[in-house]
């Protein structure tokens, strides 16, 4: 989804690409999307067009990367975050980044305007120790356009190419070496009562982990942190938003091909936290994570603080293809229980604070700072 993280990923078996397998691919994942989508209607000509134009390149690709770039370009025309295509060689990426030990230069980019920047940068890594910048332009690996299919195993070494914001490229040889797997959620206390918690998926039933530590913390007040959460399943996102709200009420609403269906928050009533809130959010906040943002400031439940969401706010089932890739299919349009849609536009905080790069070099974080004295001031 919109975020580039250089790593390592176990190689897939081989598989002899041609006529023969690419158009059973290229089939398979024409007709789940032709049976699945859940705008057909008003895709169904454009959509019987795509496959007369894209059928006869899939077929001549020569290899999985030539194959999967047909797919995906044929997949963007209907221009939804939750339709996509993993090739085979990708399908092990979030597996090895959670077992660690992964192959990596240290360094995360998402994209943004077309340009792929560095949002992260670990500390003590071969990109750290490079002088690899925060706000830097990713633009080459070894000498061609970025590819998303590159994983290094520890040890690789690749030229990669940097611009910054003066427009100076910076080149650098850089060496993977093993990192420890990324954390799915982390729990802090800050001065004066106040506990943050960074939650940066809705997998593992992180209700249960919100609940453990407002009960030991028993905070004046709550920071949830979804700038780095991606989304996840909409029954682990409503046991989330049960923890922070007293009552069931509507989560989103979910469109599909057989009309609207309301999901509830599953409410944990006198178990809830009641006291104040203020989430976080940024452009790589997306699909649940935004539209538990989005429920939080139309309730009127707690404060928003932080820029713009991704809009990638649609539900989607996946399903395997004949070479061991699999699509992804958004079989439901998303709107928030005020019937707002997200998808493509993104959901915007009532308090937008932007950090500069060089705040964020310095180790700042601006958004937090202004959610903890919305919090101090007892807003």
């Amino acid at each position: 989804m919109n975020s580039l993280i250089l790593a390592f990923l176990l190689a897939a078996a081989p598989v002899d690409y041609g006529p023969a397998l690419n158009a059973a691919v290229f089939d398979r994942a024409w007709s789940l999307v032709d049976d699945h989508y859940w705008d057909r209607d008003a895709h169904a000509a454009d959509w019987a067009e795509a496959r007369k134009l894209y059928r006869p390149r899939a077929l001549a690709a020569p290899n999985r990367q030539a194959l999967y770039a047909v797919l995906s370009e044929m997949l963007a025309t209907l221009g939804d975050s939750h339709v996509y295509a993993d090739d085979p060689a990708g399908i092990g990426f979030d597996e090895a980044r959670e077992a660690g030990g992964q192959g990596g230069f240290g360094f995360a980019s998402w994209q943004s305007d077309g340009a792929w920047r560095i949002f992260a940068v670990q500390p003590d890594s071969p990109a750290a120790r490079a002088g690899v910048q925060v706000g830097w332009e990713l633009t080459a690996l070894n000498g061609r356009p970025l590819d998303m299919d590159y994983h290094p195993d520890p040890g690789d070494s690749a030229d990669v190419a940097f611009r910054d914001e003066l427009g100076q490229t910076h080149r650098m040889r850089l060496t993977a070496t093993a990192l420890p797997p990324e954390p799915e959620r982390n729990a802090s206390r800050i001065g004066g009562g106040i506990l943050l918690l960074r939650l940066n998926t809705f997998d593992h039933r992180p209700d249960r982990w919100i609940a453990g530590e407002i009960a030991h913390a028993a905070p004046r007040g709550v920071i949830l942190d979804l700038r780095e959460n991606y989304g996840g399943e909409a029954m682990s996102v409503g046991r989330v938003a049960g923890r922070l709200f007293t009552r069931k009420t509507i989560l989103l609403r979910r469109i599909g091909r057989k009309g609207p269906v309301d999901v509830p928050m599953l409410g944990a009533g006198s178990r809830s936290y009641r006291g104040p809130l203020v989430v976080l959010v940024g452009p790589r906040t997306a699909s649940g994570a935004e539209a538990l943002a989005a429920a939080v400031e139309e309730s009127g439940r707690g404060t928003t603080v932080g820029e713009r969401t991704a809009g990638a706010l649609t539900g989607a089932a996946r399903y395997p293809l004949p070479d061991g890739g699999e699509i992804s299919v958004a079989e439901f349009d998303i709107r928030t229980a005020k019937d707002q849609r997200l998808e493509g536009r993104g959901f915007t905080p009532r308090e937008v604070v932007t950090p500069s790069f060089a705040a964020s070099r310095r180790g700042e974080d601006p958004a937090l700072a202004r959610a903890i004295a919305l919090l101090e001031a007892g807003r």
